[in-house]
């Protein structure tokens, strides 16, 4: 069994058996008339799970922006910022200062916040 994170209107987990077959692409494609920019509500992502054939769909998942196996490594690079400013006016007139550092920094797959659970 393996296990995939999956990216869209919502994020949820899904296990899935070794023998599946993962497919993903848009919901319907478009025809050899027309381009996705004529219909975008037919390139939303669809995540499909298939075992044995692919007349055997067991899942369908509409919507769906990305997904991985959480078995793959992860880490994200995020930057931090911390600033100030600092103004000050008086008898002699006005100045204004302001402190500014940046640091980028790769968080691995354990830092980073759990999915959100949907609100219902």
């Amino acid at each position: 069994m393996r296990e995939l994170l999956v990216f869209g209107e919502k994020t949820f987990r899904i296990t899935v058996p070794d023998d599946a077959k993962v497919t993903y692409g848009p919901f319907s494609p478009p025809t050899k008339t027309e381009s996705f920019e004529a219909r975008a509500d037919r390139a939303i992502g669809t995540l499909r799970i298939y075992v044995g054939t692919r007349d055997n769909i067991v899942a369908c998942f509409a919507g769906v922006r990305g997904f991985r196996d959480l078995s793959l490594g992860y880490s994200e690079q995020v930057a931090k910022e911390e600033g100030a400013t600092i103004w000050k006016s008086d008898k002699d007139g006005y100045t204004r200062e302001e402190k500014f550092q940046r640091k980028d920094e790769w968080l691995a797959q354990e830092a980073l916040p759990a999915p959100r659970k949907p609100k219902r």
